[in-house]
C-alpha cells in the first residue's frame, strides 16, 4: 500500500502561481519554432501587403489563415489550403441563397439566421478537419452579420463573395511561402524528427547510467514526444520519395521509435532510479543510440547491437533494450517487421475522410449543436434589439470559441478573453493612440504589423493549452488595422467588437456552463474511468495465433485506449482555467489522474508484451499450470481495474463510494512466483510481477485519500 510518505502532495498553488509557471513552459523556446513563426509571420504580412495593395475588403481573414493552414509538409499545406479556398465556396453559395430566399421578412431572416448557425455548429462538431470547420463557421458569421446590413441586396451579395477572396489570398500565399521554405531546406525533415527522438531517450539514459535524477528538461521532451506520438512521422513518411524497400525500413523505425519513446516515459515515472547493475545496461543502450543515431545522419546501416540476454529487475528496460535492437535488424533485413508491427500500441493511420463516422447517427452532435445555436442566437437577438450591429462579433466569438466538449470550450473562451485583452485593447487601441498618429507609409505600418504578428505567432505555436490565444490576439489586431485601406482612427471599432466578444463569452458561459453542468474535472475521471474498463476488457481478451477476428478485436480496445489517453489528457490541460470555490478540489484530483494515467499507461505497455506472446503462440511453449496461473492473473488484474472504475465513478457523481476494501489487490499465483525465480529477459512471469505492483500501487493511492481531497 503506498504511504503518505510515498506519494507527491497535490498541486495547491493559486491560479496566479500556476498560470505564471505555465507561461514559462508553452513560452520555451523549442527546436523549429522558430522557423515556423517566420513562416508565419511572412505569410501574413505579403498577404496584408496584397490586401491593402489591392484593397480587398474585409482583408482580416487573409492574413489570419497563415496561423491556420497545416505546415507538416509541402503536401499537406496544399490540401490545407485547397481545402479552405472550397469550404469558403460552400459558404459564399449557401449564404446568398438562403439570403435571397428568407432574409426579405423579419420572421423569415429570423429562421435562417438561427437554421445557419445551427448548420455551422453542427459542421463543427461532425467536420472531420477542424481547421476547415472553424474558418468556414469564421466565415458564415461574418457573411451573415452582412445581410444584417440595409443593403441593397447587390452590395451585400458583392461583400459576402469578398470573404471568399480575402482568405484564398492568404492560402495561396501561404502554399507559396511553404513551396519556397522547402526548396531551400536541404535536410531530411524525417530522418530530424526521429533523432530528436533518440536523442532524448539517449539523454535519458545517460543520466540513468550517471546515477542522477532524470532532468526535468528530458521528462518533458519524453512525455511530450509520448503525448503527440508519431502519427506526424507516419504523415511525413508517406509523401517522401524513398525507395520501396528504403520506405518500409523507415515505417518500420518509427513504429520502433514510437513505441520506445512510450516505454521510456513510463519509465522515468515507474521508476526515477534504477539499481547498479541497470545503470550498466542503461549505459550499453546510450552507445547503442549514439551509434545508431550516427549512422541515421550519415546514410549508412547501423551497426549490428549485441543481442546477448541482459539481467534487469525492470521489465520497461529489457522492452526498450528489446526494442532498440531491433533497429538495427530492420536496414540488416534479419528479421520480420510485420511482427512487431502487428500489435503495436500506436493505432494504424486510417484514412481520414471529410465527416466523423457517425455525423448522422450520433444524436450528441444535433444536441451540441442546438445548445451553439442557442448562444449564437441570443447574441444575435441582443444586439438587433439595440440596433447595435457592432456586436456582431459575439456570434463569431460563440463560433470560434466551440469545441466538441464542454471543458475545452470553457479554456478557449478564457483564452479569447486574454487574447481578445492583448490584441484589441493593448496592441489594438494602444497602436491607435500612440503609434500609428506618427506612421506615414505602408512601410510604418508593416513593421508594426511584424512585431504583433510576430508574438501572435509564437504564442500560437505554444501546446494547445495556449495557442489559441496567439491566434485570438492576430484576429483582434487585424480587425482593427487589416480591415480597412487607412490608418483607423475611431475607437468606437475596438470597442465595439470588444463588447462583442465579451457578451459571446458570456452567451457560452450560459448556455454551456450553467445549463449543462459538466466540468472538465468531471469529463476528465470520467474518461479515466471509462479506460479503465476497456484496459480490463483488454486484459482478458483470449488471444490465439491465426484467430483474425480476436486480434481484430484487440486492436479496436486498443485505439480507444489510446484516444482515451489523449482526451484525458486534453481534459487533465483544460482543468487549470476553471476559477470558482471547488478549483482546489479538481486540481487535487488533476494531480492524481495524471499520475495514475502515467501509471496505467505503463500497465498498458506491458500488458500488450503480455497480449503479443499470446498473438504469436508463445504461450504455447510453456506448462499448463503456469498457463492457467497467466489465465488466473489477467482476470485477477481486471477485477482489480474494475473495482478501481467504480469506485472512482462512485466518487465523480458525489455518491458515497462502496468499502474501499472492495478493490482487490491483484495477486501473481505461487505457481508463476516459482517460475520466475530467476528473472529472465522479458518473461511473462517477470511482466507479470510488475503489472501487479502498478495496479497495487494505483490502489494503494485510491486508498489514501479520496479523488477530490487536498493534500
Amino acid at each position: 500500500m503506498a504511504t503518505a510518505a510515498t506519494i507527491p502532495r497535490t498541486d495547491t498553488r493559486s491560479f496566479g502561481a500556476w498560470f505564471v509557471d505555465f507561461l514559462k513552459k508553452e513560452l520555451a523556446p523549442y527546436p523549429g519554432r522558430g522557423a515556423i513563426v517566420a513562416r508565419m509571420v511572412i505569410s501574413a504580412t505579403i498577404t496584408m501587403i496584397l490586401v491593402m495593395t489591392f484593397r480587398i475588403p474585409s482583408g482580416a481573414i487573409g492574413p489570419l489563415y497563415a496561423f491556420m493552414i497545416s505546415r507538416e509538409n509541402l503536401v499537406s499545406t496544399a490540401k490545407s489550403a485547397w481545402s479552405v479556398v472550397i469550404a469558403f465556396g460552400i459558404g459564399a453559395v449557401f449564404i446568398p441563397v438562403g439570403a435571397a430566399m428568407f432574409a426579405s421578412t423579419p420572421l423569415t431572416h429570423f429562421l435562417w439566421q438561427a437554421f445557419s448557425i445551427f448548420l455551422i455548429f453542427f459542421a463543427i462538431r461532425v467536420l472531420a478537419n477542424y481547421s476547415i470547420a472553424s474558418g468556414l463557421g469564421l466565415m458564415a458569421t461574418s457573411a451573415i452579420a452582412v445581410w444584417y446590413l440595409p443593403g441593397p441586396a447587390e452590395l451585400n451579395l458583392e461583400r459576402t463573395l469578398w470573404q471568399v477572396c480575402s482568405p484564398a489570398v492568404g492560402a495561396a500565399v501561404t502554399f507559396g511561402v511553404e513551396a519556397v521554405f522547402h526548396a531551400f531546406r536541404h535536410e531530411d525533415e524525417l530522418l530530424v524528427a526521429l533523432d530528436t527522438r533518440l536523442e532524448a531517450m539517449q539523454a535519458m539514459f545517460r543520466e540513468y547510467a550517471n546515477g542522477t535524477p532524470v532532468s526535468r528538461e528530458t521528462e518533458q521532451k519524453l512525455a511530450q514526444y509520448a503525448l503527440t506520438g508519431v502519427g506526424a512521422l507516419r504523415r511525413l513518411l508517406a509523401h517522401t520519395n524513398y525507395e520501396q524497400l528504403y520506405s518500409a525500413q523507415m515505417t518500420a523505425v518509427v513504429s520502433l521509435a514510437g513505441r520506445s519513446i512510450d516505454f521510456a516515459a513510463g519509465m522515468i515515472q515507474a521508476y526515477p532510479e534504477i539499481s547498479a547493475e541497470d545503470r550498466q545496461l542503461a549505459a550499453k543502450m546510450e552507445l547503442e543510440l549514439a551509434d545508431i543515431r550516427r549512422y541515421l545522419k550519415e546514410g549508412h546501416k547501423p551497426p549490428p547491437v549485441n543481442r546477448k540476454a541482459t539481467a534487469s529487475h525492470v521489465s520497461l528496460l529489457r522492452e526498450l533494450e528489446e526494442m532498440i535492437g531491433l533497429i538495427p535488424r530492420v536496414f540488416e533485413g534479419a528479421t520480420s517487421l510485420e511482427t512487431y508491427r502487428a500489435f503495436s500500441h500506436v493505432p494504424e493511420e486510417k484514412k481520414q475522410g471529410f465527416l466523423v463516422r457517425d455525423a448522422f447517427t450520433n444524436p450528441e452532435h444535433v444536441r451540441y449543436a442546438l445548445a451553439g445555436c442557442l448562444a449564437g442566437m441570443l447574441c444575435y437577438v441582443f444586439y438587433a434589439s439595440l440596433d447595435w450591429p457592432g456586436l456582431s462579433t459575439s456570434v463569431t466569438t460563440c463560433v470560434l470559441t466551440a469545441l466538441s466538449n464542454i471543458g475545452a470550450s470553457r479554456q478557449k473562451q478564457l483564452l479569447r478573453i486574454a487574447g481578445a485583452l492583448i490584441g484589441g485593447f493593448v496592441f489594438g487601441l494602444g497602436a491607435q493612440i500612440f503609434v500609428l498618429p506618427y506612421l506615414d507609409s505602408i512601410t510604418g505600418f508593416t513593421l508594426l504589423f511584424v512585431a504583433v504578428s510576430t508574438i501572435a505567432a509564437w504564442i500560437a505555436t505554444s501546446s494547445p493549452r495556449l495557442s489559441y490565444c496567439g491566434l485570438q490576439i492576430a484576429l483582434a489586431f487585424y480587425l482593427i488595422h487589416v480591415n480597412d485601406f487607412t490608418i483607423q482612427t475611431s475607437l468606437a471599432i475596438a470597442r465595439d467588437r470588444a463588447i462583442g466578444v465579451l457578451l459571446g463569452i458570456a452567451m457560452m458561459w450560459l448556455v454551456f456552463d450553467q445549463l449543462q453542468q459538466k466540468t472538465a474535472a468531471n469529463q476528465m475521471v470520467g474518461t479515466f474511468i471509462k479506460n479503465l474498463r476497456l484496459m480490463a476488457d483488454l486484459a482478458v481478451i483470449k488471444l490465439h495465433p491465426g484467430d483474425p477476428v480476436a486480434i481484430v478485436t484487440a486492436r479496436k480496445l486498443r485505439d480507444r485506449i489510446y484516444n482515451n489517453f489523449s482526451s484525458v489528457n486534453a481534459q487533465a490541460d483544460a482543468v487549470p482555467f476553471e476559477i470558482g470555490q471547488l478549483r482546489n478540489q479538481h486540481m487535487a484530483a488533476r494531480d492524481r489522474i495524471r499520475r495514475w494515467q502515467a501509471m496505467l499507461r505503463t500497465f498498458y505497455l506491458l500488458d500488450l508484451a503480455l497480449l503479443q506472446y499470446r498473438a504469436f503462440g508463445e504461450t504455447a511453449n510453456l506448462p499448463e499450470k503456469i498457463q492457467a496461473a497467466l489465465d488466473h492473473f489477467e482476470e485477477s488484474c481486471a477485477n482489480t481495474l474494475r473495482e478501481m472504475a467504480a469506485y472512482l465513478e462512485a466518487e465523480n457523481t458525489d455518491t458515497q463510494p462502496g468499502p474501499v476494501a472492495s478493490i482487490r489487490e491483484p495477486l501473481v499465483p505461487p505457481e508463476m512466483q516459482e517460475f520466475s525465480t530467476a528473472l529472465q529477459r522479458g518473461s511473462m512471469p517477470s511482466l507479470a510481477n510488475e503489472l501487479a505492483a502498478i495496479l497495487g500501487r494505483m490502489r494503494g493511492e485510491m486508498m489514501s485519500a479520496s479523488l477530490f481531497a487536498i493534500e
